[in-house]
């Protein structure tokens, strides 16, 4: 299912890259001048799609966290995007809580081109609350296949954070081009293909997994409190294509096959493998105020399943405007665009 949404979302760009609407060179010169001294602002709202690996007596079992909805913002101003999502209490889209836990969700990230051509990407984010998708199997290999109890076995205390980045080479493009690709804070201004590669590169620690509740009986193992710690790093190389559309709506796609080495550290677990990160937007943009709506997909070839606590697919949608920055910003700035000249 979830495969069939991404394509058919697939098909919809490529079936509007017939109609183009794209800015003159001279239009696109003075758009970024202006865009230079302007602010801008998105919201919206995000489903992402985790799965956590946990280890027992040679099984991995599934983890996942409960609240899968999340509020996003991105904020971005001249070179410098900050990222920043959490999962608000106001968000009362799941109701099976008493269930599987209440999960709490936080991310900050940051996207900046340290030159024309080399982007940099920083993200930190934590989940707290997790659930083992996998209970039924998981009793059944500690009290036989007898057991036949329904429920979630519950870790309400346990953390699971991620520090990730990635430093990425625009072999074909121009920086202004590119900029879109990022995220829809920057506007589409022509048709655009970019050929790029990237170095990718995280550290993740799930920890606090020795709480359980189980029906309302809470256990907890004193001895067992051992955080997970693993790192992975990624080669990607591949492209994207920005199509503009008629009346200010344009189409974004990006494939990007990548190899990857992952370890399970202080442990005997590590692998090399394969894998596929790729992107889709289509939006709306006519300089002031813009929405969008895409998708993401991080699929892994992995052999050793103690590896795919990563994100594995994710949806977004957004509401955005500019408005133009005070002038004291717009100076220092200025200051600093001077010196990394």
């Amino acid at each position: 299912m979830m495969k069939t949404k991404i394509l058919s979302f697939t098909v919809l760009l490529f079936s509007l890259i017939s109609y183009s609407q794209e800015m003159s060179d001279e239009e696109i010169k003075k758009y970024v001048e202006e865009d230079k001294n302007k602010i801008s602002v998105v919201t919206g709202l995000s489903y992402i799609h985790n799965t956590f690996g946990l280890l027992y007596e040679d099984k991995v079992f599934r983890l996942r966290p409960n609240d899968a909805f999340y509020t996003e913002f991105f904020l971005r101003y001249r070179w410098l995007d900050v990222s920043f999502s959490f999962a608000p209490k106001l968000t009362k889209i799941n109701n099976d809580d008493p269930e599987k836990g209440k999960s709490k969700y936080f991310n900050l990230g940051f996207t900046f081109f340290l030159t024309p051509k080399l982007r940099q990407t920083i993200n930190v984010s934590q989940v707290k609350g997790l659930y083992f998708q996998d209970t039924k199997e998981f009793m059944q290999l500690i009290y036989g296949g007898d057991f036949n109890e329904e429920g979630y076995l519950k870790f309400p205390d346990a953390k699971y954070r991620s520090i990730k980045g990635e430093t990425s080479y625009l072999w074909l493009g121009k920086k202004v081009d590119y900029r879109s690709f990022n995220n829809m804070t920057y506007k589409p201004l022509k048709d655009v293909f970019v050929l790029s590669t990237g170095f990718f590169y995280q550290y993740n620690a799930l920890s606090n997994t020795n709480k359980t509740i189980y029906n309302d009986e809470v256990f907890i193992d004193e001895e067992d409190d051992v955080p997970t710690k693993d790192f992975r790093i990624a080669l990607r190389s591949g492209g994207g294509v920005q199509k503009m559309i008629k009346d200010n709506w344009y189409a974004i796609i990006e494939v990007y096959p990548e190899f990857y080495y992952s370890k399970l550290i202080d442990e005997d677990f590590h692998e090399f493998n394969v894998g596929l990160y790729s992107n889709a937007r289509i939006g709306y943009d006519n300089g002031k105020w813009f929405f969008g709506g895409g998708t993401q997909l991080n699929w892994i070839n992995s052999s050793n399943e103690n590896f795919y606590s990563t994100t594995l697919w994710l949806f977004r949608i957004g509401l955005g405007f500019r408005f133009n920055s005070p002038k004291f910003v717009n100076r220092n700035f200025d200051k600093i665009d001077n010196i990394l000249k």
